[in-house]
């Protein structure tokens, strides 16, 4: 087999990879999706979509991987994401790993919306002007589930919750506290570590998303760049 052959057998079965592995990002799927089918396979139903991708690869797509890669094409294509709670939260369980089951109310937890809103707003990044490209209804969602979790000091991409109700929340700790200086202190170094490992968290799973883009062959273009680049910006 000479170099050039070889080198298809290897980029295909590469790609071939993606498709079978259970770990991989939306935002990776939807990459090698596009590459692979063009923009116009964004329009097609979902059984046209993994029959296209199972004849091709010679695969049996997992539910979880289609799922996230579903999740990314109404992500791109449609601006539910960012309007509709219901949507919002069903895409940041996709997209933290959970299959889809309309059937089942499944709700984010802010580890989940964390991830959600880090990979969401790569695949479709928000308009420069927009201060806050969120429903309402999808921050109240955010500052309630940070709430209900003690979150006063929330991760770093989920400070868009961070709305003027959490500052009286803050002050009404202190208060509770204020004849027990020592408690309040562990209260909030508590809630504070659980910030700093989700803080962690995301910036790890950024890093191996970066990695996966960094070895995705695609025949048209390198997206790792431009990755990066909505990486370092968000980070």
């Amino acid at each position: 087999m000479d170099d050039s052959r070889s080198n298809v057998s290897d980029s295909f079965q590469a790609r071939k990879r993606v498709w079978q592995n259970p770990d991989s990002f939306a935002t990776t799927l939807l990459a090698l999706f596009i590459d692979t089918y063009g923009t116009e396979g964004l329009d097609w139903d979902p059984m046209t979509i993994q029959s296209e991708i199972e004849q091709d690869f010679g695969v049996k797509v997992e539910r979880s991987v289609f799922d996230r890669l579903m999740a990314g094409i109404a992500i791109l294509t449609t601006d539910s994401f960012y309007k509709s709670l219901p949507d919002f939260i069903a895409l940041c369980n996709v997209l933290a790993g959970d299959s889809y089951d309309p059937a089942v109310f499944d709700p984010a937890d802010s580890a989940e919306i964390a991830w959600g809103m880090s990979e969401g707003m790569l695949i479709s990044p928000p308009e420069d002007d927009e201060e806050n490209p969120f429903s309402e209804d999808i921050v109240n969602y955010i500052a309630q589930t940070l709430k209900s979790e003690g979150l006063l000091t929330p991760p770093d991409v989920l400070k868009v919750g961070m709305k003027e109700e959490f500052s009286k929340i803050l002050e009404k700790v202190k208060y509770d506290y204020s004849d027990d200086p020592e408690m309040f202190n562990a209260v909030y170094d508590m809630q504070s570590s659980r910030t700093g490992d989700i803080n962690k968290t995301i910036k790890g799973m950024l890093k191996s998303l970066l990695e996966q883009m960094k070895d995705l062959p695609l025949n048209n273009g390198d997206p790792t760049e431009a990755v990066a680049r909505m990486i370092k910006g968000m980070t």
